[in-house]
Formats: structure tokens, C-alpha cells, sequence
């Protein structure tokens, strides 16, 4: 029996859907990233539940039953619905099930669609005219079924209008930590990241295929050390050489690994760490813009407000005062 979830968490409800030939490895990505207990992280944590699409007992590929006590009701008040997968063939999907999740996407829930899960979410229309991407497997398919949809065809995820996809299973791990990274900040999904012994966040613009080995695990672990240094201190504005001088590295060698390490350049990392300290400062802290911008390593407080406002769509003043609206209604929820 798959288990409701904490009720005594207070952070998004995140609700999995089951099915029938269910794709154990993506619904096991969704249970790793938010249902398991982080008591580091406090009660601030999401609240996982399961739905079923075929009844209280499904059938999951390697002749695995999963039993559950919800059908697609639960889907009614969850802030996350997360797809996993999805049974061939694709384009099957049942009217109840696209109902479910249009209802759910008017009321503003995110709708997560991992691998072969995009097909549900192509079904109920949404995805017409916005970007989405799926595994590399089903792209010539998935484009001859859902012309009207944007596909991708390199990146690991997409995400427009709060619908989210993937591509391959274990992309999926990186759109969780994606999603993880928009509600709780880069340094607790890489935390997420820690525990589940996978790589840092990578950007979703990284290509689907691989061509190169994953980096020994000696390397990996320097990487760590260097990561942190640098998080640290982004203050000092350091530079590639710089980094590769800690790293004990050649300025090139060192660019090369750090992205098949990190999924992005050395300044497309350091400029997402200046932005979600930036971020975290402004939410848990009064100081002024100028001194936000001094410590994260800004060049100006204007050269904060610019990047930010590219990046959030608003001014960092605008998104303090609308995290201190969140933190007080998170507040009024507890009692």
C-alpha cells in the first residue's frame, strides 16, 4: 500500500499518478525527490500523495503491484502533479484522466511530465503551440501524433506555463531537482542531489544524448570541494582561472570537466549561485539591494536589479515583498 503522505508538512502537495504497465524507474524518481522524509529541511517540505488512473491495484513493469488508496480525486487539490511514464501506446489516454489534469492546470497546479508522460500531457491539449521535449526515442512519433506542439529535440526538460517535460528517465531526475530549485533554492536540490548520488542540478538546455563517460569518481568529488569554495565566497567574483588554480587544473581542462560535471558553463553556474543567493537573501534577510548585490558579487546594485528582473520577470524589491505574502499565508495555514 503506497502511503498518503506527511500531513503534518506544510509545503506543496505533490501528487504521482499510477497506471496500469506503470514505469517503475520515473515513479520511483517522483517518490525519491518528493516523498521521502527530509527532516534536515524541517516541516517546510512537500506533501506526497499517489493517485491511480486504473483502479486500487495496478500492474507496474518487472511484475511489480502497486496498491493505493486514491483514485483520481487526489489530483483535485494537488499543487504538483507529476506523470511518470506513460504505456503504450501512447496516445491512449483515458477522458477522465485529461479532464483531471485541465482542471487541475486551471486552477494554477504545475503538471510534471516525465519521458513517455508528455504524451498524457500533449492529450489534453495544453501543450498546443508551447515548447515540450520527450525521450529521443519517441520524437519522429510524438511529432507525427502532435504537430501543433513546439517539440525540442535536445534538451534534458522544458517548462513553459507552468507544464513541465522531460526527456529519458533519468532526465526526469533533473527536472525534479528543477522543480525542487524553483520552490526551495539551488543549494537544497543540490542537497536532494547529495542523496540521491547523482550529479548537481544540470540545465535543462543540456543535450539529451551523451557522447562522453561520466567523469571518474575521483574527479567528481574534487569538483564538490571546488563547488563549495566558490559558493562561499561569491563575493571575491571569481574568475575560470581562478577556479582552475583550486581545482589544481588547467584553465582548459578545467572548463572542459566542469560542464560535463555541472551541465552548464562555469559563468552560466556562477551566475545562477549569485542569483539564488541573491534570492535567499531577499527572503530571509532586511538588508538593502546594494548590500545583496556587494555579497553575491554583483558589479552594481543596478547590475543585480537588471539580471534579476531578466531572470524573475520582476525587481528583487517586488520579489521580497511577494515572498514575505508567502511566508505570512505559510504562516496563517500552520495556525
Amino acid at each position: 500500500m503506497i502511503d498518503s503522505g506527511n500531513n503534518s508538512l506544510v509545503g506543496p502537495k505533490v501528487v504521482a499518478l499510477v497506471y496500469d504497465a506503470l514505469s517503475t524507474f520515473e515513479f520511483g524518481v517522483a517518490v525519491e525527490v518528493f516523498g521521502l522524509p527530509r527532516p534536515e529541511f524541517g516541516l517546510n517540505w512537500y506533501r506526497f500523495n499517489v493517485a491511480s488512473a486504473d483502479g486500487f491495484t495496478v500492474n507496474a513493469t518487472g511484475g511489480v503491484q502497486v496498491v493505493v488508496s486514491q483514485g483520481l480525486e487526489a489530483l483535485e487539490d494537488a499543487d504538483i502533479i507529476v506523470l511518470p511514464g506513460w504505456r503504450d501506446p501512447f496516445v491512449d489516454v483515458p477522458n477522465d484522466l485529461i479532464a483531471a489534469i485541465t482542471d487541475a492546470y486551471a486552477r494554477k497546479a504545475r503538471i510534471v511530465a516525465i519521458c513517455g508522460g508528455a504524451y498524457v500531457l500533449a492529450a489534453t491539449g495544453l501543450l498546443k503551440g508551447r515548447n515540450a521535449t520527450t525521450h529521443w526515442r519517441f520524437i519522429d512519433h510524438f511529432v507525427r501524433e502532435y504537430p501543433e506542439i513546439k517539440l525540442e529535440k535536445a534538451p534534458l526538460f522544458c517548462e513553459e506555463d507552468n507544464l513541465y517535460t522531460s526527456a529519458g528517465s533519468a532526465a526526469g531526475i533533473d527536472l525534479c531537482l528543477h522543480v525542487v530549485r524553483q520552490d526551495y533554492g539551488l543549494e537544497k536540490a543540490n542537497s536532494v542531489a547529495r542523496r540521491l548520488v547523482t550529479t548537481p542540478l544540470r540545465a535543462g538546455q543540456q543535450p539529451q544524448t551523451v557522447d562522453q563517460p561520466v567523469l571518474p569518481q575521483g574527479k567528481h568529488y574534487r569538483f564538490a570541494s571546488v563547488l563549495n569554495t566558490l559558493k562561499a565566497d561569491l563575493a571575491a567574483g571569481h574568475t575560470i582561472e581562478d577556479a582552475a588554480e583550486i581545482a589544481g587544473l588547467s584553465p582548459r581542462t578545467f572548463m572542459r570537466q566542469f560542464e560535463k560535471v555541472t551541465g552548464v558553463t562555469f559563468g552560466s553556474w556562477m551566475a545562477l549561485q549569485r542569483l539564488d543567493r541573491a534570492k535567499g537573501l531577499l527572503r530571509e534577510t532586511d538588508l538593502s539591494i546594494e548590500l545583496i548585490a556587494d555579497a553575491c558579487g554583483y558589479a552594481s546594485s543596478s547590475s543585480l536589479r537588471r539580471l534579476f528582473a531578466d531572470e524573475e520577470g520582476i525587481s528583487p524589491s517586488a520579489y521580497r515583498k511577494r515572498q514575505q505574502a508567502v511566508r505570512r499565508s505559510a504562516i496563517e495555514y500552520r495556525g
